[in-house]
């Protein structure tokens, strides 16, 4: 395979998070060095420079004038043509959300910390993880993240607000064994109008991947692990642990890719085409630099 070539888009930048927000269009959220918010678009083949949307900060319902710093990194999420959804993580696990409309930056909102009653008693279940969010429909979406015990935990959006929490639990792959928590961070995506996937990767180093089919939610499963040719017998392949939380995108009605860093620094590729997975994970390129591929 030939070595893959990266173009650079600039200098000094951290965290991205990058949607699909038209045809041909993309949108590029990145953290600046002095912790401001970026956005570049790309149409067809052009890059717009940057554009700063200040330093991201959210406001309080009910609070007056108070704002709270935004942890990164942020997710975003198209749930329109020219409408971006923009998630994050609060300092005491708060759930913040904000809107980029027809290239108007809203700000960041408090949504607010979940919180699980037992009986009377409502205990907080703050997000231990940045959340991941995925859009199954115009107008709508569905958020992800890890919760302060392990858990994983799902909020639905309508467009004007977000529903209770919903607690997905953790990660049982053996009957009979005790709950393991989940290890986030975790990448959800849609595939189609029903379908979705949260891929995590395990305590060993596997890749896990939980699935809505439209119905009900299927536990974690196990995909195994990332494969390495030997280097004396180069013919055989060992199993190795993924270096780096797995990123999913859907396509079509039922395509899943899940991509992810390998042992050696290269980029893994693992799908799911409707009916089977793809054998082991396929190495796809080795970023030749002074720096491995990096993910945060």
């Amino acid at each position: 395979m030939q070595p893959l070539h990266w173009s650079a888009i600039a200098e000094g930048l951290f965290c991205p998070a990058a949607v699909a927000s038209g045809e041909r269009r993309v949108s590029l959220f990145v953290r600046g060095a002095a912790g401001e918010l970026l956005l570049f678009d790309r149409e067809g083949d052009i890059w717009s420079g940057p554009r700063s949307l200040g330093v991201p900060l959210a406001r309080i319902a009910g609070a007056g004038s108070a704002i709270m710093p935004v942890d990164w990194p942020i997710a975003a999420c198209a749930t329109g043509p020219a409408e971006i959804q923009l998630l994050a993580r609060g300092p005491e696990g708060e759930l913040l959300h904000g809107t980029v409309r027809n290239g108007e930056w809203g700000g960041f909102e408090c949504i607010g910390s979940p919180a699980a009653r037992v009986g009377a008693i409502a205990i907080p279940v703050g997000l231990a993880s940045a959340p991941s969010a995925c859009s199954r429909a115009p107008g709508r979406m569905d958020v992800f993240a890890v919760g302060s015990s392990g858990g994983l935990v799902h909020f639905a959006w309508d467009g004007v607000e977000f529903g209770e929490f919903e607690s997905l639990g953790g990660v049982v792959l053996v009957e009979g064994r005790a709950e393991e928590p989940v290890r986030g961070p975790i990448s959800a995506c849609s595939c189609g109008a029903s379908a979705m996937a949260i891929a995590a990767r395990g305590a060993a180093g596997d890749l896990l991947v939980k699935w809505w089919n439209g119905a009900k939610w299927t536990p974690f499963a196990s995909l195994g692990f990332a494969t390495e040719p030997d280097s004396v017998y180069p013919a055989a392949n060992f199993s190795c642990p993924i270096a780096s939380a797995p990123v999913a995108c859907g396509g079509g009605s039922a395509r899943l890719d899940v991509f992810a860093r390998g042992p050696q620094g290269d980029l893994l590729h693992k799908w799911w085409n409707g009916e089977h997975w793809s054998l082991g994970s396929t190495p796809m390129a080795r970023y030749r630099s002074r720096n491995r591929l990096q993910f945060s």
